[in-house]
């Protein structure tokens, strides 16, 4: 249940920053500025992304090790 609160708050703290820019983003391209609007949202869109990239590359290798950890010391106990 933790790391299912962690990962929200993640989320959600990654949606603070990337809401705000996807808005600028909306905001241009209803104005017609086109070519900023559609940098804006993708940049909103690759912060989600690399977010979420990232905290799955971390939990891998997260519980990877805890894995590993368990087996070795599963291991010695016999």
């Amino acid at each position: 249940m933790a790391l299912g609160i962690i990962r929200s708050l993640q989320l959600v703290a990654t949606l603070v920053v990337a809401g705000p820019v996807g808005l600028v983003g909306i905001l241009n391209l209803l104005e017609g500025r086109y070519p900023y609007g559609v940098f804006f949202l993708v940049a909103a869109i690759g912060l989600v992304a690399i977010s979420e990239y990232l905290y799955v590359q971390l939990t891998n290798r997260t519980v990877g090790r805890v894995k590993r950890l368990k087996n070795i010391r599963g291991r010695g106990d016999e």
